[in-house]
């Protein structure tokens, strides 16, 4: 048996590509609880206690911010046969080997693409921990997207990428969305024009093409491309960029101190 504590979006894109009849979800909204069972068939509970209990295998689905008092809530039903695979940004595997007797333990940062099974998914483990649930593991993280496994002193570097990254390249296709407003286009278009330029360009590059080699393909000396790169170059884009995936790592380790 599988459980969730926590019920929100990461939780349900992991529920969509398992077999449902095996999960248990805590969810402390009535409301969230319902609609789980109506769309996946999973059992709910209010009892995080019931969940780490009655479970194997249990995914910490919850915010850094309350995960402290949930281990303490479910500590005495953690034994050491069980795995725990925490989900939350920031929270260390040493912070989680403290809080439970289980040496089982997998941090994983997933990324808001899941929900579509899309999603990047990164894992480290402890370097105690062998066995077939490893295996379990990088079945389920693989129903939502593709996996990779990394030490964990760069996941925070890895929460800024691929954690935060859906969030600011929503920022730049809004970016893009709204200046094209303001040349003319209607609201509409100029979605339609943003969202799928920047879908096909994912998925030249995802064929292996580097992204040099396909903005040097778009970019002509002298024309319209080359003009609008120039502006970025003189607002140094790169130099943005850099900072702002610094602050959501240095963020990321300050939420794992605090933990």
């Amino acid at each position: 048996m599988i459980g969730f504590i926590g019920g929100g979006n990461m939780a349900e894109a992991l529920i969509k590509g398992m077999v449902k009849s095996q999960i248990i979800v805590s969810e402390p909204v009535d409301e969230r609880r319902k609609y789980l069972e109506q769309a996946y068939g999973v059992k709910t509970t209010a009892s995080n206690r019931e969940v780490a209990a009655s479970c194997n295998m249990i995914i910490l689905a919850v915010k850094p911010q309350i995960m402290e008092a949930v281990l303490d809530e479910i500590t005495a039903d953690i034994s050491e046969d069980k795995t725990i695979v925490s989900i939350a940004a920031g929270i260390t595997l040493s912070y989680l080997l403290s809080k439970l007797k289980t040496n089982k333990i997998v941090r994983v940062m997933p990324n808001t693409p899941a929900l579509i099974q899309e999603g990047m998914s990164v894992f480290s483990l402890c370097e105690c921990f062998t066995g077939p649930e490893i295996d379990i593991v990088k079945s389920m993280l693989m129903s939502i997207g593709r996996v990779m496994a990394l030490p964990e002193r760069l996941m925070d570097a890895v929460t800024a990428v691929s954690g935060s990254g859906p969030a600011f390249i929503a920022l730049f296709i809004e970016a893009m969305i709204e200046a094209g407003e303001k040349l003319g286009l209607d609201r509409n278009a100029a979605t339609e024009l943003a969202v799928q330029t920047a879908l096909g360009t994912a998925r030249l590059l995802d064929t292996g093409m580097s992204p040099e080699k396909l903005r040097q393909m778009v970019t002509s000396p002298g024309g319209t491309t080359a003009a609008g790169l120039k502006v970025f170059e003189d607002k140094a884009l790169k130099a943005v960029v850099s900072e702002a995936l610094s602050a959501a790592r240095d963020r990321a380790g300050e939420l794992g101190k605090k933990a």
